[in-house]
């Protein structure tokens, strides 16, 4: 049997996926969720594809397909999308800042699904909600993980109204 590219790529993979797993079973639980939450997947994966790809017949004929994503858009109204991307990365970046990650999470979700989505009120705030309450129950109740306080946080505890 002569491996091709994709199985042993797979079984490279594989073989990381395994070291994380290995590496993080030595660690105390908290320290260890993220990483086997990602690496036991990987793995497995990995493995799924190492099998499929090392026993595939050869006579399959390989097919692919050519397409692109943009074609025919205009150069201005591309333009126009990456710099409003890029902006609302930005704003997410400097509400972090601000408000702190608690906070910045479901105001950005709630902004941008209202203004650059233009959403209903329903869909907007069925989503604000449920990620609040993922990011809450997750990293916060769950996970215990301290988040600094945003530069508003701290004017409002220096000048004493918190």
């Amino acid at each position: 049997m002569r491996l091709k590219g994709r199985a042993v790529m797979s079984f490279c993979i594989m073989l990381v996926g395994a070291g994380v797993v290995i590496q993080a079973a030595q660690w105390p639980f908290k320290a260890a969720l993220f990483p086997l939450i990602v690496g036991v997947p990987v793995c497995l994966l990995a493995l799924v594809d190492f099998l499929l790809a090392a026993f595939e017949k050869g006579d399959k004929k390989q097919t692919t397909i050519d397409f692109t994503f943009t074609g025919h858009e205009d150069k201005a109204l591309e333009r126009k999308r990456t710099v409003s991307i890029f902006l609302w990365i930005l704003g997410f970046f400097f509400l972090v800042i601000l408000v702190g990650f608690p906070i910045a999470v479901p105001l950005f979700v709630l902004c941008y699904l209202k203004l650059e989505g233009r959403e209903g009120w329903l869909v907007t705030l069925a989503a604000t909600f449920i990620t609040w309450g993922s990011f809450y129950g997750l990293f916060i109740w769950f996970l215990n993980v301290p988040f600094m306080e945003g530069l508003i946080q701290k004017a409002f505890t220096a000048l004493g109204l918190t």
